[in-house]
């Protein structure tokens, strides 16, 4: 009985202490923060992966490297012909290297490029097939081989399994003691060789720990001690050797309890989505100069939530994380809240808040572009990885700046603009670009507006965020980031239209040497943010489905990168042609047709009240795409049913023509 009572005592103390930390990616062991120290992390014998297939995983940031410290290894490295292994980072952080060695035969090394050093996270997996080959992936994409089929015997030694050190615990080499100094988070080791399609699909999700052949399992979400627990079934409990407090801090690494993901040579129109039938879908789409993408969702409260005017009961946030660092790398994200009740009640006052990842501690609103028709807050051209949550403006008593801009460059300085909230004081962080919110260069109560950054490098980009600080009032949240660099975003000029039809114009404008553009267009007055926006990748656009002898408005902006657009520029105005006096007349579109109802949820009735002859209705979208089309025979009147189901929801025109007129009339499908 006293066995009895001392096991659930055991088990119940473990549990305790392994789910003391479970927000999203949550904490990560910290080895830079005790590199005065032999500090590591003991795993004990691990003796099921010395003579087996086995694979390594784990999420890593290295922060600097000197000589070549080892990250993960059971041997004395002051030699590579020792029996045992080692994976390390060396070479000022450009490559990775793998030795292996058993009791007779020839060593085994690999090295592979891969430039970690202050790379941010990444994900890092290593499988090793017994009289096989040992692969190395990289945020799920292979990246080199080594045959390791000569090594027929055990990697056993007298040292145990280490994180953060060689296997004695206390590398010395050359005079010097060398250490580890980075981050590692979800370290992963299986009895089996993982696939490709395997590790990609697991990286950026929690385990449940009882994964078949699933051997250790730390997830490293405990805030303080010195145990490692294993949530694994084989209970390889680890202890923290010459460790203190700072040790534990919170990961950045991009893990949900969900995830999804996609790679391809070429995306096209592939896109990765979650979908919650509470909180709503989260997609990510035109995805471009990335190996691959992922998607996660966090099913709870962000860890830190300063800055974040969140939403009441929103325990939901969403995760971007590209394979590749570029700053070529593009993509979309559309968040759609039609699911979200609360989104819902109070859409007008929502914001899309982003922050960098877990390590990040303040949220900041991004300037999301919300389509209240299709219940949609979209953010374009982005590049670097994000998590996204939905939030509002609703209680929020000092408002927050609007408008930020670039208003002025040399090749190292920039002038950034904005509109203020209301405030003659504000807070500025800026860094290079992926600082976390919290971490950057930071300028309190500046009173100058525009801000003038200087000493800038060529070639590199930075961000910005900004906040009111409105005196007796509190502050506002933060916005951006606004991604500047010393080259501007110029706006588009020579605004005009050209081809003018009864139904249709040719937008024109010099975007200079400028390939994207937004276009925001409808009648004259409407105010920006109300029109209907279009995106090109030229500096012209044919404006279809219009109605006749009517005046239109557009403006256009450049777009240069995530966040960084100019200032729009119009409006610029054009009228329609007029029609001839036979046929149907525009003037008495009413009168002559009957569209119901109207807004509509996805099917509508289309009644023509007198007879026609030979005319045709089109159904079609503003971009003047054709959903439905229906002929009128001679001498007849109609009535048609047109479904929209399968159509993104939005504005579409209902267009009735003849071979002498055309009338147009606008039908909002929400």
């Amino acid at each position: 009985m006293k066995k009895l009572i001392l096991i659930i005592t055991i088990f119940l103390s473990y549990k305790f202490v392994a789910q003391t930390y479970t927000v999203g990616s949550g904490n990560a062991l910290d080895f830079s923060s005790n590199i005065g120290s032999s500090n590591h992390v003991d795993l004990g014998g691990l003796t099921a992966i010395n003579n087996a297939d086995f694979s390594f995983e784990c999420w890593m940031k290295v922060s600097s490297v000197v000589d070549d410290p080892a990250f993960f290894s059971n041997k004395n490295w002051v030699s590579g012909s020792n029996t045992g292994l080692v994976f390390d980072v060396q070479d000022n952080g450009t490559n990775m290297k793998f030795n292996f060695k058993d009791p007779t035969h020839s060593r085994k090394d690999l090295t592979v490029p891969v430039n970690v050093h202050r790379r941010d996270w990444f994900h890092f997996a290593g499988t090793y097939k017994k009289n096989g080959y040992f692969k190395v992936y990289i945020n799920g994409v292979a990246k080199d081989s080594l045959d390791v089929s000569t090594l027929t015997g055990s990697f056993l030694t007298s040292y145990t399994y280490k994180l953060g050190q060689d296997g004695t615990g206390n590398y010395f080499y050359s005079g010097s003691y060398i250490r580890y100094s980075g981050k590692m988070d979800e370290v992963r080791i299986w009895t089996s060789v993982r696939t490709q399609q395997e590790i990609r699909d697991n990286m950026c999700r929690k385990l449940t720990g009882t994964e078949t052949n699933l051997y250790a399992y730390y997830n490293c979400d405990v805030i303080s001690g010195t145990v490692l627990p294993d949530l694994s079934p084989s209970a390889n409990t680890g202890t923290l050797v010459s460790c203190v407090p700072a040790i534990w801090c919170n990961s950045g690494a991009s893990i949900g309890n969900f995830s999804s993901n996609k790679y391809s040579a070429t995306f096209g129109t592939s896109t990765v989505q979650i979908s919650n039938p509470a909180y709503g879908d989260f997609t990510v789409k035109n995805i471009s100069s990335t190996a691959g993408i992922h998607l996660y969702r966090v099913t709870a409260i962000p860890n830190s939530t300063l800055s974040l005017n969140n939403l009441s009961s929103n325990a939901n946030y969403y995760g971007v994380f590209p394979t590749d660092t570029s700053n070529a790398i593009s993509y979309d994200v559309e968040y759609n809240y039609t699911n979200f009740a609360t989104a819902m009640s109070g859409e007008s006052n929502l914001k899309l808040f982003n922050r960098i990842n877990n390590e990040g501690k303040f949220w900041s609103e991004y300037f999301a572009l919300q389509n209240t028709v299709n219940h949609t807050m979209t953010k374009s051209l982005l590049n670097k990885r994000k998590e996204f949550i939905l939030g509002t403006k609703m209680g929020v008593s000092c408002n927050a700046p609007t408008n930020i801009n670039l208003v002025s460059y040399t090749p190292s300085s920039a002038t950034v603009g904005w509109t203020t909230g209301g405030a003659t004081k504000w807070n500025i962080q800026w860094g290079l670009q992926g600082f976390p919110l919290g971490t950057g260069t930071t300028t309190l109560n500046a009173t100058t507006n525009p801000k003038t950054f200087s000493g800038l490098s060529s070639s590199t980009f930075y961000d910005m965020y900004v906040q009111d600080t409105c005196t007796g009032t509190g502050k506002s949240y933060w916005v951006g980031p606004f991604v500047f660099s010393g080259t501007i975003c110029a706006i588009p000029s020579a605004l005009s239209a050209t081809n003018i039809t009864s139904s249709s114009a040719l937008l024109n404008w010099n975007g200079g040497s400028v390939s994207n553009f937004e276009i925001e267009w409808g009648l004259p007055g409407f105010v920006l943010g109300a029109g209907i926006p279009v995106s090109c990748s030229s500096n012209s656009y044919s404006l279809t489905g219009l109605g006749a002898n009517t005046a239109y408005s557009y403006y256009v902006r450049s777009v240069c990168g995530a966040s960084n657009t100019s200032l729009f520029s119009g409006p610029y105005s054009f009228t329609t042609n007029s029609l001839s006096a036979t046929g149907i007349n525009v003037n008495t579109i009413s009168d002559i047709v009957s569209i119901y109802p109207n807004p509509t949820n996805g099917t509508f009735n289309i009644t023509l009240n007198q007879k026609a002859d030979h005319a045709i209705i089109i159904v079609m979208d503003v971009l003047g795409n054709i959903v439905e089309e229906v002929k009128i025979e001679e001498g007849n009147t109609i009535h048609e049913t047109v479904h929209l189901k399968g159509s993104a929801k939005g504005i579409y025109f209902v267009q009735i023509k003849n071979a002498n007129s055309t009338a147009v009339k606008k039908i909002i499908f929400n």
